[in-house]
């Protein structure tokens, strides 16, 4: 078996060259190209994910061991909070708010891309589907979070000084509560960890969930109904018919 350390290194490594601070999407993000609609967008489809991670941690939750579900549960309570006026979604709320989004379209979900949706519910999927094991081992991008988190922050205030500061509260509360999270899971898996093949399955599960989050950037640069060219530039159904049966 890995030692602890060797563990986190080989994750580290993979979130290293996979994790979505790479995606050409968040890089554009960072370096402050992106337009203000590009921003709203991003937002939009992001706290459909966001309503997710709690539905995907109480799914989670009820197959823990007693001794974790103490810990995890603390997790769903960050993003629902006491009430709507507190927590993670209320904090993402209002980064919506910052960018100009009113929250009638944030939560209709009339900006979501298909593929986006669908990374999201595949993640919730595996959680829902897999032992609990590798639903906490999923959750480990979180080694790799705290450090988006600062450099976003930092990027927001440095090229889009448009949106409202208290917008901001969401990244820079995960710039703290990401290691701590991660640093929790690790200590979890380590202590239910017997063989390698066990270790294994804690590299494949963030390797998993670095897809989930690549993928939901790749629906972004995706191509929209928008740019989809208008009937009349197209063959007509009729014509592709006739040349079928010719």
């Amino acid at each position: 078996m890995w030692t602890p350390a060797e563990l986190e290194s080989r994750l580290l490594a993979v979130l290293a060259r996979s994790y979505h601070h790479r995606h050409p999407f968040n890089r554009r993000m960072h370096a402050g190209t992106l337009t203000p609609d590009d921003l709203r967008v991003w937002v939009a489809n992001r706290y459909y994910y966001q309503q997710c991670i709690p539905v995907k941690d109480s799914l989670l939750l009820a197959k823990l061991p007693e001794d974790a579900r103490r810990e995890w549960i603390t997790r769903v309570l960050y993003h629902d909070g006491p009430d709507r006026e507190h927590g993670g979604l209320s904090a993402w709320r209002a980064l919506g708010r910052a960018v100009g989004l009113p929250e009638g379209l944030l939560e209709s979900h009339d900006l979501l891309r298909p593929g986006a949706r669908f990374a999201t519910d595949a993640y919730v999927t595996f959680v829902r589907d897999h032992p609990w094991f590798d639903g906490v081992a999923s959750s480990l991008t979180e080694l790799y979070a705290q450090r988006i988190m600062a450099v976003r922050t930092v990027a927001f205030e440095t090229h889009y000084p448009w949106v409202e500061p208290e917008g901001l509260a969401y990244f820079r509360s995960r710039s703290r509560q990401a290691g701590v999270e991660a640093s929790g899971a690790l200590t979890l898996l380590n202590a239910h960890t017997r063989t390698q093949a066990d270790q294994e399955r804690i590299v494949a599960a963030v390797e998993f969930k670095c897809s989930v989050l690549w993928s939901l950037l790749d629906a972004l640069d995706a191509v929209t109904p928008e740019d989809v060219p208008d009937e009349d530039d197209l063959m007509p159904l009729e014509s592709v018919a006739a040349r079928g049966s010719a």
